[in-house]
């Protein structure tokens, strides 16, 4: 039992470290990397958010989503501006360059996906997709 589950936990360290490669690649063409793209994706999901809420989300620490979000803000990507009713809270938006980025992150995910099923028939890729979401909900299923 052990030999097969040190075998899953090593396939999916080998496999996300791909994905980040592949995802690495094409962001870079944007100035970006997959430690930053996430930032924009969740602004893409929703605009308008408090920096702290989308750490939350992401799992991120607020020094490293501070970190992540200036260099979106040094690139014009992001702006970042206190509450109107609450000073403390700051309130992150994407900017017109940020929101064109949209088709560059999503083809760059999308190349990043493919690249993990590259070795699957297109029936075994929906079931590892379906799989994957499965196995994700029950972990967030968890954690609530």
């Amino acid at each position: 039992m052990t030999e097969t589950l040190e075998n899953e936990v090593r396939h999916l360290f080998l496999l996300r470290r791909h994905a980040l490669q592949v995802l690495d690649r094409e962001l870079a063409a944007h100035g970006l990397s997959h430690g930053t793209y996430k930032y924009l994706y969740a602004l893409f999901v929703e605009d308008r958010r408090s920096q702290q809420t989308i750490a939350d989300r992401l799992g991120d620490d607020k020094g490293a989503a501070t970190r992540a979000l200036s260099r979106l803000e040094q690139q014009g990507l992001i702006r970042r501006e206190p509450h109107p009713e609450d000073g403390r809270v700051i309130v992150v938006s994407l900017t017109d360059a940020g929101n064109a980025m949209r088709g560059s992150i999503v083809n760059a995910v999308s190349l990043a996906c493919l690249s993990m099923t590259s070795g699957l028939n297109a029936a075994e890729a929906e079931e590892f997709r379906r799989l994957l979401a499965k196995a994700v909900t029950g972990i967030n299923a968890a954690d609530q």
